[in-house]
């Protein structure tokens, strides 16, 4: 087991808005992570990963999001301490459920922040049918980079004529390791 125990967990309201009705975190604790952050990046999605800095940034939904740094958990966007508390819990899990699988599982040194909407863009039917929801294929586009959507909302993408379109996306969304966004 790689993490044990907090040395220190302090929940507090954004210092710049202390009206928000969200909490953040910062957990602090001995243990060096960092050795684990390729393989939380590869497993996890990590939206942004710094190997030289080891820093980690994971995004779920709604706002919320998990910075990794070698001796430190920041959490933000928790409704309230129940869930600041939930979300400390679950990464401390996934820390320690994947350092011990580590050896099965390929590590992945690049992040979805590098993926780039306009070659998104340039994969997708460009056919600005707003069957997604999304007023043009570039709002769609860029959604999707951020994982705010999915490409099962594209239906023109699903037709035979754009499969080889399709296959391309998928396999560049994935050369970055690129999920939508948990429902956390």
């Amino acid at each position: 087991m790689l993490l044990e125990q907090i040395k220190n967990y302090e929940i507090f309201r954004p210092k710049c808005d202390s009206t928000k009705e969200v909490l953040h975190g910062i957990a602090t604790f001995e243990a060096d992570i960092s050795p684990v952050f390729p393989y939380l990046n590869a497993e996890l999605g990590g939206f942004d990963y710094n190997q030289k800095n080891q820093v980690i940034l994971l995004r779920l939904s709604a706002g919320k999001g998990i910075t990794l740094q070698p001796h430190e958990i920041a959490i933000r966007g928790a409704r309230d301490l129940e869930e600041a508390h939930a979300l400390l819990k679950w990464i401390m899990g996934q820390i320690n459920d994947i350092y011990e699988r580590r050896d099965q599982i390929e590590p992945r040194y690049t992040s979805q922040a590098g993926l780039k909407v306009m070659e998104i863009l340039k994969l997708l039917p460009m056919t600005n049918c707003k069957a997604c929801g999304y007023a043009t294929c570039m709002a769609y586009a860029a959604a999707l980079r951020e994982g705010e959507t999915s490409l099962q909302d594209c239906p023109p993408l699903w037709e035979e004529k754009y499969r080889e379109k399709r296959e391309k996306l998928q396999a560049y969304l994935e050369s970055y390791g690129w999920r939508a966004l948990d429902a956390f």
